[in-house]
């Protein structure tokens, strides 16, 4: 998935999530969902974030390749423990939910994720797209559509609120 659609589908997700369950929207939580979306592509040097890396990003691929390490389950437990142990912030929250939203998006392409490295190298798929495919664009059309209407059911406001008054 592109970049740009794996913050959208993440938004959408995270919306979701919010909708249905205690999970603040707020801007901090958003902002947690974009960057952790964005996170498992440091293994691949000229994604949106690893051009942004400072040479982090092609040490990371060549240890683990493209869609390894940064793509497993076990991996992401891991860091989601340590960031939701130092701060248990709606930020967090989002940054845990991005990175597993990722991860989970990356399992319905034609390439699959290793979710259970370092256990497993077997790449676990649905492959329901390619990347920057039409069913790829057809997919974040789908996940905007799912992002406006949660937005205009009631988190749009507390979104806008919790820029305003912090809370």
């Amino acid at each position: 998935m592109r970049y740009s659609s794996h913050v959208i589908a993440s938004l959408c997700l995270g919306a979701a999530a919010a909708a249905h369950t205690a999970l603040p929207f707020t801007a901090a939580y958003t902002a947690g969902l974009a960057i952790g979306s964005l996170l498992p592509d440091i293994d691949e040097p000229s994604s949106y974030v690893g051009r942004r890396s400072f040479g982090i990003s092609g040490k990371v691929k060549e240890a683990f390749g493209h869609r390894g390490m940064t793509h497993s389950l076990i991996v992401w437990g891991g860091l989601a423990a340590l960031v939701w142990r130092d701060s248990a912030s709606p930020f967090a929250a989002g940054l845990v939910l991005g990175y597993l939203f990722h991860i989970v998006e990356d399992f319905f392409s034609v390439q699959g994720v290793p979710l259970f490295w370092p256990f497993s190298s077997k790449r676990w798929k649905v492959p329901l797209y390619r990347t920057g495919k039409g069913m790829e664009k057809a997919l974040v059309y789908m996940a905007l559509a799912g992002f406006v209407y949660f937005g205009v059911n009631g988190l749009f406001r507390e979104w806008w609120r919790s820029l305003l008054f912090g809370w």
